[in-house]
């Protein structure tokens, strides 16, 4: 049976501080109902929420539960190990260790490489670098593609931080995290293709090119991170998942952003995804205006 931790389990009450996706401008404290967990965890953990008592002035009224994404490096998958690295478990010394080697700027690398198995402290700054990596791109990728939420991409309500329990001895690491709004429906994967309207399919091309047009490039996209809702009619494809995701630097001129673009080509990536599955395209009837979409954010 899969373990979820207490805090994570459904009726669960935790704490969060979060400021508004919208002005950043105040943090305030909340108390969120845990509904359910999206298990397996991977890289962030998901769970579905409520908050409690509802924001009047920064979530919609009329909907209550939300997903919420933590950026916990304790509850990484790979700390299972692979076939390429041994079990790393989460130890609070570990962690305490690496935190005083980042305070004082010590035992750094980059979050490609990998410690030496027998460096618990130093897997606990790779895990810790890469959620927070995980987290800075995703905020950043909804933050340029303010036009396509609730549309083609979720909405992002609010970012901030778990407040962990400080007893008996309180962690170094405060997880990150992102409230976003829950699309229901089933994963691309999980969908017979004769079920996916041809419209909806071009749709989802469309709305990749809309990523570049708006400076992000998914770098993650498969049909796991592909929604179709609603889940009795699948008229709207989701995109999810950004944390993968790179977003146009703003020193980053036009023929160098072309190039990154041109090199990834992530709608003829969708393209050759859907052909795979059986899925068939067509133009669509109603394309995203792409121009209208980039001079949005100018």
């Amino acid at each position: 049976m899969l373990y979820l931790h207490p805090y994570y389990q459904p009726g669960s009450q935790i704490s969060l501080n979060l400021r508004s996706c919208a002005d950043d401008k105040s943090e305030r404290n909340v108390q969120a109902t845990v509904v359910k967990a999206f298990t397996p965890f991977t890289m962030s953990q998901v769970l579905l929420v409520d908050i409690n008592p509802p924001i009047a002035d920064g979530l919609p009224p009329a909907k209550s539960s939300f997903v919420l994404k933590v950026y916990d490096p304790r509850f990484l998958q790979h700390r299972k190990g692979t076939k390429a690295s041994a079990p790393h478990p989460w130890t609070l010394a570990a962690e305490i260790t690496a935190a005083r080697r980042r305070a004082f700027g010590a035992g750094t690398f980059l979050p490609t490489w990998w410690p030496d198995d027998a460096d618990s402290a130093g897997w606990e700054e790779y895990y810790h670098s890469n959620l927070q990596q995980l987290f800075t791109n995703e905020l950043a990728a909804y933050t340029r593609l303010l036009p396509l939420q609730g549309r083609v991409i979720p909405h992002c309500y609010a970012h901030g931080t778990l407040v962990l329990p400080g007893k008996p001895v309180a962690r170094p690491v405060v997880p990150r995290v992102l409230l976003l709004s829950y699309v229901p429906g089933p994963a691309l994967r999980a969908v017979h293709p004769a079920r996916v309207a041809p419209a909806v399919a071009r749709a989802l091309v469309d709305t990749v090119r809309a990523f570049g047009a708006l400076g992000v490039i998914h770098d993650d996209l498969r049909p796991d991170n592909i929604l179709l809702s609603p889940a009795d009619e699948h008229a709207h494809a989701f995109v999810i998942d950004f944390g993968n995701a790179e977003v146009r630097r703003a020193d980053q001129g036009n023929e160098e952003w072309e190039w990154a673009l041109a090199e990834n080509d992530e709608p003829k990536q969708v393209e050759m995804m859907l052909e795979k599955l059986g899925i068939e395209t067509v133009d669509t009837l109603d394309p995203l205006n792409l121009d209208e979409l980039a001079l949005s954010l100018a």
